[in-house]
């Protein structure tokens, strides 16, 4: 008891030195007890350690006082011996403290108790790594909040603080501050309220233009089962780009398993632009019919020409349900990547890779597409290959010389339907809300319309020079975007390779065998007609068929016939750009984030400056006017703001949706693996217990004084030790709330 006692006395250390002024006594008055509290909290950083709330005593919704004590107070008694506790504790039975409680006539708050001394060393110089002295200023909280929706790392958003502020030493708080406001408030969406904050959404865009559609499809238990949505912009590109359409839904990156798929077209520049997303809990033929049925409704009935998916049964049996006139293609690209795995097992499988590509890319026919193919069987032995006779089955829906003499903008894959989802892996992870998954939807929609009208700006203001002398390049020249008049220039080039042979000729109609020259040895014969009394010329290759851009053999039988300007059919107004489109009118729908109002009004007030600021930084004088205006400006509303000091003022909408309020979360889904917190079960912790217990029963008897002495010393030796104890925030956010006046969620 007296080495105890010696001890405890040894650990009581004196004050710091602080200024006078800051340094709590007992009769200090206060207006408010926030303002009490904030000058024991300045106190605390400038003494060296840091404060917590240990009690209030109210009555009714009146608090009567309050205790506040140094967070080194108490002692966790843990049932874990010391030897196997490692993770560091900041208890050390500290007595520093205030009390205060109100005064009921004169409406303020009194200090009636103080305790300065501690039973800890305080070190003024390190109170800035304190938990409570670190602090994100608004300024900082915008900047972070803006960084993660544009995908920057946290690393990457604390480096720019410190390279702004000269150095770590300047910045009052740390990088895993900005880690945990963006995991516990930026991000924090709870299940149960994610359906909700989607649901406000759709609203939310709805309001801001009447043309947003959307449609949910709910299950018994008002859970999301199915979504889909399309801003006005999307819905006003279709009538321009809506002839062709890719379809994927190989993306699947959110806490529920809800699977991505996005139609996506090709716009005049040969980029990718969205036409609408969906969220879908399976991929069932109902499921797929309800979402086409969705989309041909948004799109106003039409359907497209053509329509490009995987090779799902499923959805082909819902494109023939719902769009039975569109012409149905499978993405080539998934087909001719799954022969490997497939033909894996026969010998010479390289070979018959090799051979099958040569037979899909290099029929010009389909005549010679069948004759090549039952050769390949033959040649290997593959005709009882099953995969390859269902394959044979449908190929009228994936083999090229089939479906090129349809029109495709180019497309034989879902691959633009893929790198739009490749987008978002950037921003989401499989831990992803819905709520987070729209606002990144959004940025993509953001970013493809940037695209569009920077590519647009340059047609307009620059010309790309013409290659050759050809009157009918310059033709396509003055009319297509840059993007597709060097797609056709590439073919007027590609003329240099070609041989142009006269066939036959009657009436104006003549046939022509080009061959072009594809290797130093090899030669690609194609069939060419040329009708000169209806300006038309037909290639055996289809390329003006599927993609719109006239071949280089067909190029190469114009220059032959001598012919100076090609006929304006060949002139497709979807790749021009002289054409006015109304949706280059309309802005992508991008939804604005839900600050509370003074978030709102300082992104004002920042907007405002900058344009002070930089006009002001051209000299000294012009800053130093700008100084005095600044203290001017303080001083004014710091008087305004002691003089309305207790009053309160509060905001609502009054808007009410039952339905979406009443919106659940689909399940969420657990990936597979152990989890790192793993609890464990009841039996595997009762045989974990009795083991342990049988082989330190032993140790522990014997130990029993050292443990004693070791425990006395320990808390000697964690009175000098360092504090590192992180506290999380939590921010109160007002949600608002729409109304409507019936159950419906579809628009």
């Amino acid at each position: 008891m007296g080495v105890f006692t010696i001890l405890t006395r040894c650990i009581v250390q004196p004050l710091s030195v602080v200024d006078d002024e800051l340094v709590p006594k007992v009769g200090m008055t206060f207006t408010t007890l926030e303002d009490a509290g904030k000058f024991y909290r300045n106190y605390a950083k400038a003494a060296g350690f840091s404060t917590r709330v240990r009690c209030t005593n109210r009555k009714g919704n009146e608090i009567k006082n309050q205790l506040i004590i140094c967070t080194r107070e108490g002692k966790l008694k843990s049932k874990i011996s010391p030897t196997e506790k490692t993770n560091p504790t900041a208890g050390l039975n500290c007595p520093a403290r205030i009390y205060i409680h109100t005064l009921k006539d004169v409406g303020a708050w009194i200090i009636s108790k103080v305790v300065l001394d501690h039973s800890h060393s305080c070190c003024p110089s390190k109170a800035e790594m304190l938990k409570q002295h670190r602090e994100l200023s608004m300024s900082i909280r915008r900047t972070i909040e803006n960084n993660d929706e544009a995908g920057i790392r946290p690393s990457k958003t604390y480096q720019s603080f410190v390279a702004a502020a000269g150095g770590h030493r300047e910045l009052n708080f740390i990088e895993k501050d900005v880690r945990n406001y963006i995991t516990r408030e930026v991000r924090n969406v709870s299940e149960q309220e994610d359906a909700k904050e989607f649901g406000k959404y759709l609203l939310r865009m709805k309001e801001k233009n009447p043309n947003f559609f959307f449609e949910l499809e709910l299950e018994e238990d008002q859970s999301i089962k199915l979504a889909f949505w399309a801003d006005a912009r999307s819905r006003a590109t279709f009538e321009y780009f809506g002839d062709v359409i890719s379809f994927d839904t190989t993306y699947n990156t959110n806490r529920y398993n809800l699977v991505c798929g996005s139609f996506v077209g090709v716009n005049h520049h040969g980029q990718s632009t969205l036409l609408g997303c969906s969220l879908m809990k399976n991929e069932e033929i109902e499921s797929f019919k309800w979402l086409f049925q969705c989309w041909l409704c948004c799109m106003g009935g039409n359907a497209p020409k053509g329509f490009l998916t995987d090779q799902c049964a499923s959805m082909k049996r819902a494109l023939e349900a719902c769009m039975p006139t569109t012409v149905h293609r499978w993405c080539i690209w998934h087909i001719m990547k799954k022969i490997p795995s497939k033909l894996n097992g026969y010998k010479g499988h390289a070979d018959i890779e090799q051979q099958m590509s040569h037979v899909v890319w290099n029929s010009h026919s389909k005549d010679s597409f069948d004759r090549y193919w039952n050769d390949f069987l033959v040649n290997f032995g593959l005709a009882d290959n099953k995969w390859l006779s269902d394959l044979y089955e449908d190929r009228h829906i994936w083999v090229p010389i089939y479906l090129d003499h349809h029109f495709w903008a180019g497309m034989r894959s879902t691959q633009r339907s893929e790198s739009m989802h490749s987008f978002f892996n950037k921003y989401i992870t499989r831990n992803s809300s819905l709520i987070q998954f729209v606002k990144q939807y959004d940025n993509c929609l953001g970013s493809r319309e940037q695209a569009e009208r920077e590519l647009d700006a340059a047609d307009f203001h620059t010309v790309i020079p013409c290659a050759t002398k050809s009157s009918i390049e310059a033709q396509f020249q003055d009319a297509y975007t840059h993007a597709k008049f060097r797609e056709v220039q590439a073919q007027f080039r590609g003329k240099a390779n070609c041989i142009t042979r006269l066939k036959n000729s009657a009436l104006g109609y003549s046939v022509y065998e080009v061959g072009e020259q594809v290797s130093s040895s090899i030669f690609d014969k194609f069939a060419v007609t040329y009708d000169s009394v209806a300006a038309e010329v037909k290639c055996q290759c289809l390329l003006f068929e599927s993609r719109g851009i006239l071949c280089c053999h067909a190029l190469s039988v114009l220059s032959f016939e001598q012919v100076s300007q090609v006929s304006p059919r060949y002139i497709l107004e979807r790749w021009s750009k002289k054409v006015k489109r109304q949706h280059t009118h309309i802005k992508s729908s991008h939804d604005e984030p839900l600050m509370e109002p003074r978030s709102k009004r300082f992104d004002q007030l920042v907007f405002r400056s900058q344009n002070i600021c930089e006009f002001a930084s051209e000299s000294e004088e012009l800053t130093a006017i700008l100084h005095r205006a600044y203290d001017n400006v303080m001083a004014e509303m710091e008087a305004l703001k002691a003089k309305r000091k207790g009053t309160s003022s509060l905001s609502h909408e009054d808007a009410n949706l039952e339905s979406v309020n009443e919106l659940q979360s689909p399940p969420r889904i657990r990936t597979r693996g152990r989890p790192k917190n793993r609890l464990g079960s009841k039996l595997e912790k009762q045989i974990a217990n009795a083991t342990k217990k049988k082989k330190t029963k032993v140790l522990s008897e014997l130990m029993r004084e050292c443990y004693i002495q070791i425990n006395l010393f320990d808390v000697a030796s964690a009175a000098h030790s360092n504090y590192s104890q992180y506290q999380g925030q939590v921010i109160n956010y007002q949600l608002r709330v729409t109304a409507a006046g019936d159950n419906s969620l579809g628009v």
